[in-house]
């Protein structure tokens, strides 16, 4: 049976005294009076088998009466603050906020979370994220935020790492090839967090990939296996990856640039990383790696993943969307739907509910371009560039004769843009009339002014109320003044 010791427990010192005492021989009642206590304190403590090594006090608290309201509050989630004010307005309970926190603490504690070691096999799987390694020198040794992709096989302990300068997809994409081309092939599983690129919602039974990654994953035989949301510890491999990245590679050295740091990064990584011997197994990463799990990958694939970038336009009444300053022309039976673009730095696909409908090569060195499939159009919309040509000229014929001979003269001087300053033209037909722009041209062709603006000019000040003065310019020969040319120079010229 044991003993029941007071709360006013004897301090370690003097217990181990008193069995001492005892143990000399002395009596329990002198024993008593030397160290100022009750005999019968000495008794129980001669009659426990150990010493109590510590003084406990039992106190009691002002939140005990409230002790099962606090554990309803926890339980609807209310905070801590809240928790104070409304003990005080309910229940009068008069203390200090932060005793309640202690109180909570001591009285609630969190429950520690156990989990277990994640046993994989050789090739089965490889762990990947993203991580921030701060401001170092990017191209041209200019200062930017800099981030590691680690790419790390869990049962080998092999680590790849790559510098990037973002976290898009086309960044992943790449550095995922790198470091499957640096495995000597691809493991069966990629096992990712809820990083955007590749994850685009994980919220219970709703998860939506990113299409593109999917398809990355697709031509490379792997399959990709999310983690749970807020669990790192189900990645815990990577995320240890990225701290020795962190720790061990970027802190206590300096770089000059981004080549700088990618050298120094692969010296480390084939010369020191993955010939340590890992902290957790023991072993060397790479003899591990080479010996037990290297066969085990699946091949690299045969052709190079053609990675496309993906956005959504509209496509326009035309029949064309508008794509980074130039047009390519859609089906018209998409006129005001949605497309998805996909595109690279050479080819621009085209997909409406995921079939293809329209492919084209991408315009590069130049803006305002139309790359157009005939048969995109609709019949009535189809022409050529001679009916295209011949609807205008007929237009410029009905305003008069020397509009006529000004497109003609267009043909010539202005043969890649012509039809800009046309259509310009006949809008200014609406507010100054038929006679007025005839005229006007007529003045115009005389001159040879092709800038609209001075044709407006002549309209609004009336100038082609005045009569025909001599133009003079220098392209006679030996640089004497030349008369402009007759008006009956562009009478011969046909379209």
């Amino acid at each position: 049976m044991g003993v029941k010791i007071s709360r006013s427990m004897l301090t370690m010192y003097k217990q181990i005294t008193i069995k001492t005492l005892h143990n000399q021989g002395e009596k329990k009642s002198r024993i008593a009076r030397e160290l100022g206590c009750h005999r019968n304190t000495v008794s129980n403590i001669i009659k426990r088998d150990g010493i109590i090594e510590k003084q406990t006090r039992v106190r009691s608290s002002v939140f005990d009466p409230y002790k099962q309201q606090i554990q309803e509050y926890l339980d609807k989630k209310i905070s801590r603050l809240r928790i104070f004010e409304l003990l005080g307005e309910e229940y009068g309970v008069m203390s200090t906020y932060i005793n309640l926190c202690k109180y909570i603490q001591n009285q609630f504690p969190k429950r520690i979370e156990a989990y277990g070691v994640q046993v994989v096999e050789p090739g089965e799987v490889a762990e990947i994220d993203f991580g921030e390694l701060g401001i170092l020198p990017g191209p041209l040794g200019k200062k930017v935020r800099t981030f590691g992709l680690a790419v790390v096989l869990p049962y080998s302990r092999l680590d790849f790492f790559a510098i990037c300068y973002n976290q898009k997809l086309e960044t992943l994409v790449k550095g995922l090839k790198a470091a499957f081309d640096y495995f000597g092939g691809v493991p069966r599983r990629l096992k990712v967090d809820n990083m955007k690129t590749a994850i685009l919602r994980n919220q219970h039974y709703d998860l939506e990939f990113n299409q593109d990654f999917l398809e990355f994953a697709s031509h490379y035989n792997t399959v990709v296996l999310p983690c749970s949301p807020y669990s790192p510890e189900q990645k815990g491999t990577v995320e240890a990856g990225i701290k020795y990245l962190q720790s061990n590679f970027v802190a206590g050295r300096q770089f000059q640039d981004d080549a700088d740091i990618k050298r120094q990064l692969r010296n480390w990584l084939d010369g020191y990383a993955n010939l340590r011997i890992h902290g957790t197994t023991r072993k060397v990463p790479k003899e591990v790696f080479e010996v037990a799990e290297k066969d085990q990958l699946q091949p690299l694939p045969q052709e190079e993943f053609a990675f496309f970038n993906r956005c959504v336009r509209q496509v326009l009444p035309n029949c064309h969307i508008h794509f980074e300053n130039n047009y390519y022309s859609v089906p018209a039976i998409l006129v005001g739907k949605e497309v998805t673009i996909r595109f690279n730095d050479h080819l621009l696909r085209i997909i409406h509910q995921g079939e293809q409908v329209a492919l084209h090569q991408q315009v590069t060195g130049s803006i305002g371009n139309f790359v157009t499939v005939r048969s995109h159009l609709p019949d009535y919309k189809v022409y050529s560039q001679t009916e295209y040509q011949a609807g205008y000229e007929a237009r410029m014929a009905e305003i008069g004769e020397y509009a006529h001979r000004y497109f003609t003269m267009l043909l010539t001087t202005k043969q890649s843009y012509w039809f800009r300053s046309i259509r310009i033209i006949l809008g200014l037909e609406k507010e100054y009339g038929k006679e007025a722009l005839n005229l006007s041209l007529k003045r115009a062709l005389y001159y040879q002014v092709v800038d609209i603006v001075i044709i407006k000019n002549i309209l609004a000040k009336k100038l082609y109320l005045l009569g025909i003065e001599p133009g003079l310019d220098k392209s006679g020969s030996n640089g004497e003044y030349a008369m402009s040319r007759p008006l009956d120079y562009y009478e011969g010229v046909t379209s």
